[in-house]
């Protein structure tokens, strides 16, 4: 078990996702379990069922190739334990570049707990788990190995690649690094007030959505911080939402630095299941925007501007009247819209948007799309003295 017991013993050091220090000692003991204990360790555990699927390597919105994998397995394994300690997750990055420096990640990957007893009981049930981290342009060979509390595992290898692309991307060829959700700064310079909304939802719609995958955290939180950062704004008071479950995840005034790291939290936990039927036979989505609307225009000081920043496959309601008296009062309004490539719909937020003076559909099909976006909010704001 001395191979289990060095991925468990190197969790104690990670909250999230971390890249292990060069030279550190805890990478010098996950070099040594891939380069010479992996066949071994393999045999001291028991194995855990599960499907490893990588994603490619993408541009993320802050021109950076982001590649990472979701991980499924069958909840029906831990109905007899294992399930109220972290899975940990162990990687490998070696690029196949001039370099050839290895890399190593770890993380803990939580199971949901508030959930029915019988949820671990049932057969069919599937736990998607991930993660993702950032890489320079090149080809990288990839090794996974997760294991549990009970000394079981699961692992996968496979080849990535970031093609080389005629853009200012922020990593040299064959550089590893963490994802860039861990930590961010916090809003530097700027003037005014903005209201952000960031609705909650994967950027293409989903027969069964329990959690957000990896790329749908990075796509939500990479366009949140690059608005903050380069929107020119002072103060921002943002809110987090999920129209399906009528439902306000996370508020925060005066959006800082601690408040990032418990919206990272927040979205990587975020378990969205089942509907209720109470909250089917309740407000409807055009009821439940009226409640958000209200409460912002009812702050003391108003906002220079609001960012609506989400997903937009969705079909949307009409608008009532109620809307669009709120529409009216509001200042400069946006809708930053991350647009899957194949889409015919109209949703509520597009439609309440343009319904009201000085109003603008941002469509973002691609980075480039973010930057051209957050650059006509900041250069439009004359409404700010």
């Amino acid at each position: 078990m001395r191979s289990c017991l060095i991925l468990l013993g190197v969790a104690a050091l990670a909250n999230g996702q971390m890249l292990l220090p060069v030279g550190s000692r805890q990478e010098r003991e996950m070099a040594n379990y891939f380069e010479e204990d992996l066949t071994a360790g393999q045999k001291t555990f028991r194995k855990l069922v599960c499907t490893i699927r990588p994603y490619p390597a993408r541009l993320s919105f802050n021109f950076q190739f982001w590649t990472g994998f979701d991980i499924v397995v069958p909840a029906l394994q831990f109905a007899n334990g294992g399930r109220d300690q972290p899975m940990v997750i162990a990687v490998k990055v070696a690029p196949r570049g001039a370099s050839k420096a290895k890399s190593y990640l770890y993380m803990r990957a939580r199971l949901p707990r508030r959930i029915p007893a019988q949820f671990w009981e049932t057969k069919g049930v599937e736990i998607t788990l991930g993660g993702g981290f950032v890489v320079g342009p090149g080809k990288y060979d990839v090794s996974l190995l997760m294991a549990d509390s009970l000394g079981r595992s699961c692992s996968k290898t496979w080849s990535v690649e970031a093609k080389k692309l005629d853009l200012p991307t922020q990593f040299a060829p064959d550089v590893v690094a963490e994802s860039g959700q861990e930590s961010w700064k916090g809003i530097v310079g700027g003037k005014g007030k903005l209201s952000v909304y960031m609705h909650a939802a994967p950027l293409m719609r989903r027969r069964i959505m329990s959690k957000l995958s990896p790329w749908d955290r990075n796509l939500l939180l990479s366009s949140l911080t690059n608005l903050l950062d380069i929107g020119g704004f002072g103060q921002a008071r943002v809110t987090v939402f999920d129209f399906d479950g009528r439902r306000v995840l996370f508020e925060s005034e005066n959006f800082g630095a601690s408040d990032y790291d418990r919206l990272v939290d927040l979205l990587r936990d975020l378990s969205f299941g089942t509907v209720s039927i109470k909250t089917l036979q309740g407000a409807n989505e055009g009821e439940f925007l009226e409640r958000l609307m209200r409460k912002e225009i009812e702050q003391e000081e108003a906002s220079n501007a609001v960012v609506f920043l989400g997903p937009s496959w969705r079909w949307g309601d009409k608008l009532s009247p109620l809307l669009r008296e709120q529409r009216a009062q509001l200042a400069s309004t946006y809708y930053v819209a991350l647009t899957p490539w194949v889409i015919d719909t109209t949703d509520l937020l597009e439609k309440f948007v343009k319904a009201g003076p000085r109003g603008r559909v941002l469509p973002v099909f691609q980075p480039q799309d973010l930057a051209k976006a957050i650059r006509e909010i900041r250069d439009k704001r004359s409404v700010i003295q």
